[in-house]
């Protein structure tokens, strides 16, 4: 790899392509992001990072840790971790059993022993906990969680949040650990600057377009822009099997600031997640049902107003859970657009067209770290990686990403 590497998006995902291009090739590579580093899809991310799911999905979850746990350790930023765990709950008894099974599987993956002490849970040296309702209290430490209405809970404890100081959200920070050694190593980032076209000949990637006028030769492009990664692979001729998920998010002002922590709490149920992000706020999330979302959107024309039933539904969970909440002032409303491929799992690296490669992942901050490895020992080396038939886009019917039999592109 010679010539100029383009990588479209200046979020999370598209800072790590970056990051790691640079660390295995001496290429010139340049980020290009229509707006500002971390200003869309990543800026309205709750930016909760935790190790669940199945094989090498979990095993790239673990690289991401890895990684941050080098940057935490030696930033050149200023990113800040909470811990806080993940208690997944069910009011039902269907759901409890749910929750059981799902503990029971993560078990088994995990190869944890059952414990001797006499009474301890099954699952407790593994990385998930099942908690019947009626033992909450007797497990945790939750003054404001209605636990008489739970049935089944599932405790997740290496969850928690990125931060920052600048407002509940804090992201960004974590983006700029990227691009700080990014650029250290001679990566560009051009910030408000759009590609409008991408160059295709003879079945490889060519140019882009920037701004409808300056055209760029490049030998490789990286689509890593997040809900807009469906129109720009459409510029190379490549229909991403994605849909567009709309995810609101609303912020809760707390009369009192909470006095001790809070795990994040999910509904099983109904997908309404409570992340106490500080002290004085609560973010209440909701993720639409199949048969609510649209299969695509236009991302930079979906409003911050989220429909009026997903607002009701979110804070009608939330406050039942989480009594204490009914007092509590709605600040402010977001809504981010996420991404979602037929089997919930990222698509990186190679496809059918040459030169061109995918990094398009609904959990960015988790799987960004090892995406962009991916998408980097790809496109330098030729190395499918471990990972390949877990993301390439050729798992999907209809789908090739150029690579032969023997492995040769």
């Amino acid at each position: 790899m010679d010539e100029e590497v383009a990588v479209i998006g200046g979020g999370i995902v598209g800072a790590s392509v970056a990051y790691h291009l640079s660390e295995r090739t001496a290429a010139p590579v340049t980020v290009y992001e229509r707006g500002e580093l971390a200003s869309a899809t990543t800026f309205r991310a709750t930016a909760m990072i935790g190790v669940a799911g199945p094989g090498p999905y979990h095993r790239m979850k673990e690289y991401g840790f890895r990684q941050y746990n080098d940057f935490f350790a030696d930033p050149e930023a200023e990113p800040r971790y909470r811990q806080s765990g993940r208690l997944r709950v069910s009011t039902t008894d269907g759901g409890a059993r749910e929750l059981e099974a799902l503990a029971s599987t993560a078990s088994e993956r995990s190869g944890a022993e059952p414990p001797e002490t006499t009474g301890a849970s099954k699952y407790a040296n593994s990385l998930v906990d099942y908690v019947p309702g009626a033992k909450l209290r007797d497990r945790f430490l939750l003054p404001p969680l209605n636990a008489g209405i739970v049935e089944g809970a599932l405790y997740r404890p290496q969850y928690g949040y990125v931060q920052d100081d600048s407002r509940t959200l804090g992201p960004r920070e974590l983006v700029m650990e990227f691009v700080e050694r990014a650029s250290a190593n001679s990566v560009i980032f051009e910030t408000g600057t759009e590609v409008t076209d991408i160059g295709v000949a003879d079945g490889a990637v060519t140019r882009v377009e920037l701004d409808g006028m300056e055209s760029v030769p490049v030998e490789s492009v990286v689509c890593a822009a997040g809900p807009w990664n469906a129109e720009i692979a459409a510029l190379a001729g490549v229909d991403l099997p994605i849909e567009h998920i709309r995810s609101p998010v609303f912020a809760l002002e707390l009369a009192d600031p909470l006095p001790y922590s809070l795990p994040m709490i999910k509904s099983h149920d109904a997908s309404v997640g409570i992340h106490p992000k500080r002290d004085d706020t609560i973010l209440v999330t909701y993720t639409p049902r199949e048969d609510e979302r649209e299969s695509r959107l236009d991302p930079s024309a979906v409003s911050d107003t989220a429909p009026d039933e997903y607002r009701e539904t979110a804070l009608r969970v939330a406050n039942k859970l989480l009594p204490r909440l009914e007092d509590a002032e709605l600040v402010d409303e977001w809504v981010g657009v996420g991404t979602s491929t037929p089997d919930g799992k990222p698509i990186a690296g190679w496809t059918g067209v040459d030169g061109l490669a995918l990094a398009a992942t609904r959990a960015g901050i988790q799987y960004a770290p090892a995406v962009g490895d991916i998408v980097a020992r790809q496109l330098v080396d030729g190395d499918p990686t471990e990972y390949y038939e877990a993301v390439s886009i050729s798992r999907f019917d209809g789908y090739e990403d150029g690579r032969t039999v023997d492995g040769e592109r």
